[in-house]
């Protein structure tokens, strides 16, 4: 696995993790007033080594004056099982899946008011580059071009995500660490009172490229009748939820609940799910069991009491 010298920068960190899952622009405020909104949150690339990739992030200034947008690439990796990501500073730390060396970023500009701009970084692939997956994020911050000398002005700052993809040798494959039913606040369970049921899928990436799974969970009774279906990660042709990836040699976190209430019986929770370029199977499956015990003791009870008296 890799090794990483790992700071977060918290408002990247969180912004970017949540409007790239969202597939939304993000924008960025500081407390001056000064604002930015980028798109796309997330740019996914092909390339090749020996050639030259190009990343196209737009940027627009949504404050009411000028700004001098200043850029930076770093790596990042995974932070936790969220997917959050970490983004990596120290740059004497190259791994298999570094990208920000390759990167010939712009120099600084200013960009007005409510203006736009299509800011092109140029990605210089190695002819040795190493198949697979590589990350990194293009950061900007801006502020008032007046408070560049001052060097005590807040910025704006904000990230675009990029997933880089090189041709060769790629290893797509992945591992169900763990699936099982659970509360309502995901504790790991088998036996349950009543719904709702909560599912949760541990997956790890076991490969050097980034992967999407996606797929349903099947919940069937004692008698093998369907009660319900659940998407797990996302759908392709959904565009307002698509699949999340899940970096090399990291576990991601999905959850789900079946909001049914009155069940009874013994269940089977059937975990089907597909990823990579030839649609991998990846299945698994759990059982649980739902019996209203306080529901059936009050009514032994009442039946009781009515032939006693």
């Amino acid at each position: 696995m890799r090794s990483y010298l790992i700071k977060t920068v918290s408002f990247i960190s969180i912004a970017v993790v949540l409007f790239a899952q969202l597939g939304m622009p993000l924008a960025a405020t500081a407390e001056n007033g000064q604002a930015l909104s980028i798109s796309p949150p997330v740019l996914e690339l092909q390339g090749e080594p020996g050639k030259t990739a190009t990343a196209t992030i737009k940027l627009t200034n949504i404050s009411s004056g000028d700004l001098l947008i200043k850029n930076q690439v770093n790596d990042f990796g995974a932070k936790n099982e969220t997917g959050e990501p970490n983004i990596i500073f120290d740059y004497t730390q190259e791994s298999s899946y570094t990208l920000h060396s390759w990167v010939v970023a712009p120099p600084p500009f200013v960009l007005g008011s409510k203006q736009s701009k299509q800011v092109q970084f140029q990605i210089n692939v190695p002819a040795d580059a190493e198949p697979g997956g590589h990350y990194a994020v293009f950061r900007f911050t801006g502020q008032a071009p007046e408070l560049e000398e001052s060097g005590v002005a807040i910025s704006a700052s904000i990230g675009s995500l990029v997933l880089l993809r090189i041709g060769g040798n790629m290893q797509e494959k992945a591992t169900a660490v763990e699936y099982y039913s659970a509360t309502p606040t995901f504790a790991k369970s088998s036996f349950f009172e009543t719904g709702p049921i909560s599912f949760v899928e541990r997956i790890r990436n076991d490969g050097n490229i980034h992967i999407k799974p996606t797929g349903t969970i099947e919940v069937t009774d004692m008698f093998g009748r369907n009660t319900g279906n659940l998407r797990v990660n996302g759908d392709t042709a959904n565009l307002q939820d698509p699949p999340r990836s899940i970096l090399p040699q990291s576990i991601r976190r999905f959850q789900e609940t079946l909001n049914s209430k009155w069940m009874f019986g013994r269940y089977t929770a059937k975990m089907k799910l597909a990823y990579g370029t030839n649609s991998i199977p990846l299945e698994s499956t759990t059982t649980f069991w739902v019996i209203p015990y306080k529901l059936i003791l009050l009514i032994l009870v009442i039946t009781i009491l009515f032939f006693l008296l």
